[in-house]
């Protein structure tokens, strides 16, 4: 459920009949196979033009796509797109198109973000081209899960760790499916972004795709490839998501991920951060962040750490959070904090109806209490709660699965301290590829690409340039502190 994204949504019960209570449908087999140009009632989908315009130093565009690959006269969704030309025309190789984390987050707006900053190696040699996945963004149709802010019920019996959130859930599922329609929110997931990313290569000019994916982007490049292997140039996959987990042990296995970024945190704070830290050694400070999560501000505080501990470059703000004011240090500055967080409102909703969608998931509340004694067991970050909405939205249309993706080339890049997507997942892929590469980033972070590691960045400019993978074992290794 990437990229750690806490709902907090407050919800409460409507009595409405949900869909999720009905038996799950069959997925529906992807159009024509490999080929889906090859159908005609796809052909124009295939073959449409990008009417490209200029947008600052980037070009704009939208493209359309079907609701429903079986049904493809039955809607369509416009998806944004944005292009990052190449600044070495000259040298330029082709297209490579980005996609972004979530579920849920946008990917042109990470491409204008990063569009300057990427490294110039493959900014001179590509156009970077970002999309938005329907339902997200500038996509219309939009998913919309317009939900009130009232209080949690009481716990129901038998369900003393979810059962004061089923009526949030309830509210939630029902929402998104009375806000969007219950057809667009069916086909929200995984599956049909691939066939999204396909047309996409196609209307770029690919015959091969050239893809970077970060986070939940992974998720996407694997069931592409694995799809597709034949119409991939080159793939790099940082952060790997995982698509072969059942819906509780993909859920358990992150928490094991955020609690071991947890224990980073309280290891190496001072030589990390250079700034003082909730206490001397590192017992010190896990006792600090254990009386701050079980003290009145403990949900607040757990949030924080969810969206921060990801990065040490923000351990510096969850020690100043968990820093007593008589401690810190009087020179600082004292004015509060207005930096604009403010992110899509679609964004933790899409989290959880596209992770629904994509895992398979129980409609008995009894095993959401299970899963919750097994998350609170793996992490001081667990709740389970936040998985509850599974049982009110539509059936999942994708199912767990072995990714070997025939021949396709992939880079894979591991961080072995990754809160929102372990560094066990992408071993695991890395075992079932058929040409798959891994690069071990021997460090704390997520999808590190274009940050602070020298050695990443030389090693994936090469494979993106030159699809020639690094010599194994491939390893990075960063020094805290430097």
């Amino acid at each position: 459920m990437r990229v750690l994204t806490r709902l907090g949504l407050v919800l409460v019960l409507l009595a409405v009949p949900l869909t999720g209570c009905d038996p799950a449908p069959e997925p529906a087999a992807p159009v024509s196979g490999d080929r889906p140009e090859a159908d005609p009632r796809l052909a124009a989908f295939y073959g449409q033009r990008v009417n490209w315009t200029d947008c600052g130093r980037l070009r704009c565009g939208r493209i359309k796509v079907p609701v429903d690959y079986a049904r493809p006269d039955a809607g369509t969704f416009s998806l944004p797109l944005v292009l990052a030309p190449a600044t070495r025309p000259d040298r330029r190789i082709g297209t490579m198109v980005a996609g972004a984390g979530g579920p849920g987050q946008s990917g042109v707006a990470m491409v204008k973000d990063l569009a300057e900053t990427w490294p110039s190696a493959v900014r001179e040699r590509f156009d970077i081209v970002g999309f938005d996945p329907r339902g997200v963004g500038g996509s219309e149709p939009k998913l919309r899960c317009e939900v009130s802010d009232e209080p949690s019920g009481a716990a129901l019996p038998g369900l003393p760790l979810v059962g004061a959130s089923v009526a949030k859930a309830k509210r939630f599922a029902n929402a998104c499916l009375s806000d969007t329609g219950e057809q667009i929110v069916r086909h929200l997931g995984t599956t049909e972004v691939v066939g999204d990313l396909d047309v996409l290569r196609a209307v770029t000019g690919q015959e091969k795709l050239t893809y970077l994916g970060y986070s939940y982007g992974t998720r996407i490049g694997q069931r592409y490839a694995d799809r597709f292997p034949g119409r991939v140039r080159a793939m790099v996959l940082d952060g790997v998501d995982n698509v072969y987990l059942e819906w509780d042990d993909d859920a358990v296995q992150q928490a094991e991920g955020e609690q071991q970024a947890i224990q980073a945190y309280a290891k190496e704070c001072a030589v990390r951060t250079r700034k003082p830290c909730p206490g001397k050694n590192e017992q010190e400070i896990l006792a600090a962040v254990k009386r701050a999560f079980d003290g009145p501000d403990g949900e607040a505080v757990r949030a924080e750490f969810g969206e921060k501990i990801l990065f040490p470059a923000d351990w510096a703000d969850l020690s100043e959070l968990l820093i007593e004011p008589s401690q810190q240090d009087d020179s600082g500055d004292d004015a509060e904090d207005t930096e604009d967080d403010t992110e899509d409102d679609t964004e933790d909703a899409a989290t959880s109806v596209v992770n629904c969608l994509d895992h398979p998931s129980p409609t008995d509340l009894s095993a959401y209490e299970r899963a919750a004694e097994r998350l609170r067991k793996a992490s001081w970050l667990g709740d389970g709660a936040e998985l509850l909405d599974c049982a009110f939205l539509p059936a999942a249309t994708a199912r767990p699965s072995v990714v070997r993706a025939e021949g396709a080339p992939i880079l894979l890049v591991g961080t072995t301290v990754d809160a929102a997507t372990p560094y066990r997942w992408a071993e695991a892929l890395s075992k079932t590829l058929t040409s798959g590469t891994l690069l071990t980033n021997v460090d704390v972070g997520h999808s590190v690409y274009g940050g602070d590691s020298p050695c990443v960045d030389e090693n994936v400019n090469r494979y993106l340039i030159e699809v020639k993978p690094p010599p194994v074992p491939a390893t990075c290794s960063a020094k805290p502190g430097k």
